[in-house]
């Protein structure tokens, strides 16, 4: 089998049937199976898929398993040579599947790639970065970046690669995980997400693990996709911010040590105060 596809659900129902429509509607005869695995959504999404698309695999995983743990449980049910990684909030344009597979068939020293984004409404979506270091969280998410401001702006045009304007394929450190078709083997090599990262960051620690072994990630200008971003995440925004931050910090520790991880969560409590601080105020005012 040529292809497999892992969609990782958690209530977007409506979303997740769109994305496969235009997934089965652009697959062409592609040699492909798709996988959806629910995270226990309240929705009825894997009753919806069941009846809706037979042909695809569900995958229930009896609880929230988040990005890592529930993408995870389609990937090690995968046969196909490629795994794509693939968002509900996706839509596929004609082509996109077929330019991203040729791409990895025709670049041996490719282990993934990723696909051009836009929003709904054609907005060019700017995607991709470079691996970030520990003094890109300090000034991103600290008073660190408030003192140094010219600083923290140099690094962040860096970061996102303020020169390249995204309607030319290269090679990119940091792919996202809305949209990402590897090589199944590689992914196997490093033994898929890791969990510890649930949904943040998850993107990073997986590209920085895919070129460890020595393949590159290229981003395909002529595939092109449609993304409405964080259609799960918007739901519930205060676990969201949550385990943003814990993430961040299991990320920190991973890369860049556990004193750098105490360091910054020290650091943060400013800005978490101050951002629980306006919360309170935001509510208060609307009640």
């Amino acid at each position: 089998m040529k292809l497999s596809t892992v969609i990782c659900n958690y209530n977007t129902r409506d979303e997740l049937a769109r994305a496969l429509e235009s997934l089965l509607s652009t697959g062409g005869d592609l040699d492909q199976e798709i996988i959806v695995v629910d995270n226990a959504s309240r929705d009825g999404s894997a009753a919806m898929v069941r009846a809706r698309f037979p042909n695809v695999q569900v995958i229930e995983a009896g609880g929230n398993r988040w990005f890592s743990g529930g993408n995870n449980l389609g990937l090690r049910a995968a046969r196909g040579e490629y795994a794509l990684i693939l968002n509900p909030d996706t839509i596929l344009l004609p082509g996109t599947l077929a330019t991203l597979v040729r791409y990895l068939d025709e670049h041996p020293a490719v282990g993934a790639v990723t696909a051009r984004m836009t929003f709904a409404d054609g907005t060019l979506q700017r995607n991709c970065s470079r691996f970030p270091a520990f003094a890109d969280a300090l000034l991103s998410y600290t008073l660190v970046g408030v003192l140094f401001p010219r600083w923290r702006a140099r690094r962040r045009r860096a970061m996102w690669y303020e020169d390249w304007d995204r309607l030319s394929t290269r090679a990119v450190e940091v792919a996202p995980g809305s949209c990402l078709l590897a090589r199944r083997a590689i992914l196997a090599q490093i033994d898929y997400f890791d969990e510890r990262l649930k949904l943040f960051f998850t993107d990073d620690d997986l590209c920085r693990r895919i070129v460890a072994t020595g393949a590159e990630i290229h981003y395909v200008a002529e595939a092109v996709l449609i993304h409405d971003e964080h259609a799960s995440l918007n739901q519930v925004p205060r676990l969201t911010q949550r385990i943003y931050w814990q993430d961040l910090l299991v990320y920190t520790r991973k890369y860049h040590g556990r004193a750098a991880a105490w360091a910054l969560a020290l650091l943060l409590l400013p800005t978490r105060i101050g951002m629980a601080l306006k919360r309170r105020l935001s509510q208060t005012h609307h009640s």
